[in-house]
């Protein structure tokens, strides 16, 4: 299977027309040195056709067929002054049409531009008549979907590595297209768009998602609370020790989070999460309530901490034990 960016290429000369399959072979070839070969006529043209042997098999979607500077109607100009990007095409269409004497819907076009000092600048433009072309690719219409007419001159400008078929399409022969400028505009804002909102979306789907495991950790720790709150109005008021670290629990702070509770008569047992600056303040002020109570806390960082809280969550094992 070839890669999207792979072509084959098709070379005139006088004598031939040489068929490489593969680009990547093109590449090493040197074709400078046939773009001053003679014009064939049309006998010598079907001649050289004829010869021309390919394989019905060959998965060639895509050709660029290369021919001599000399076939083509070449034109150099010199400038006095820079010609902004967007008039370049227009620019090289006039002295194209002035050179070969044909009208600009007929003609195949493409340009050199090179900037010289002092604000100068330098047009070259090869062109040739929509009949020319046509005959030039007639032997590789049936086993190519797409075909580039291009002159030996601009390819050997374009160095070996940079030659995609998106860069030799941008110096093939083309008929003028006004919009064309736009048209490229228009695609690459919709493109920079649909990525742009394929960012939000991905960025947005993945803040709801963890805001949605959020709220539902929430949820069933506020139901666990609920839970325990209701076995607690179930035990024995008589049990001072359980009533009085019952009320304790009852008072804790909506950042802590209760999962076990436990009261016997002398001890009782808690679990819980809450951020550790929460639970060195509630230590302190519960020391302070019962200072003749024994306390064992044993703590360590929450395994599934939430990306959107800032600060240090921990869970937390205490131990009480009535003196």
């Amino acid at each position: 299977m070839k890669l999207m960016h792979a072509y084959s290429i098709a070379v005139y000369s006088a004598q031939e027309c040489t068929f490489y399959d593969s680009s990547k072979t093109a590449n090493l070839v040197d074709f400078s040195l046939l773009n001053n070969e003679p014009l064939p006529n049309s006998s010598q043209l079907e001649l050289i056709q004829r010869s021309l042997t390919l394989d019905r098999s060959i998965d060639a979607c895509r050709i660029i067929i290369l021919v001599p500077d000399a076939w083509l109607s070449v034109s150099q100009h010199r400038i006095d002054h820079l010609i902004p990007a967007l008039l370049l095409p227009l620019a090289a269409l006039s002295y194209a049409v002035e050179t070969t004497f044909s009208p600009p819907d007929s003609l195949l076009f493409s340009y050199q531009y090179e900037l010289l000092p002092e604000q100068q600048s330098q047009l070259t433009t090869f062109a040739c008549s929509s009949e020319w072309a046509q005959q030039l690719c007639l032997p590789f219409q049936s086993i190519a979907q797409s075909c580039l007419l291009m002159p030996i001159g601009q390819w050997e400008v374009i160095h070996s590595r940079n030659r995609s078929w998106s860069s030799c399409s941008q110096r093939a022969l083309s008929v003028y297209q006004p919009e064309k400028s736009k048209r490229l505009k228009a695609r690459r804002l919709c493109w920079s768009l649909v990525v742009f909102s394929l960012l939000v979306h991905s960025v947005a789907s993945v803040y709801f998602f963890f805001l949605h495991q959020e709220s539902a950790q929430a949820l069933i720790a506020r139901q666990k609370i609920q839970a325990t709150q209701s076995a607690w109005s179930l035990i024995d008021d008589s049990n001072e020790f359980s009533a009085s670290v019952l009320n304790l629990v009852q008072a804790l702070p909506m950042s802590a989070r209760l999962g076990y509770f436990e009261s016997e008569a002398q001890r009782a047992s808690l679990q819980m999460t809450l951020p550790t600056q929460d639970l060195e303040l509630l230590l302190e002020a519960w020391h302070q309530q019962n200072p003749d109570w024994r306390w064992e806390v044993e703590q360590q960082p929450h395994r599934f901490a939430s990306p959107t809280n800032q600060k240090e969550v921990v869970d937390v094992s205490i131990e009480v034990f009535k003196n």
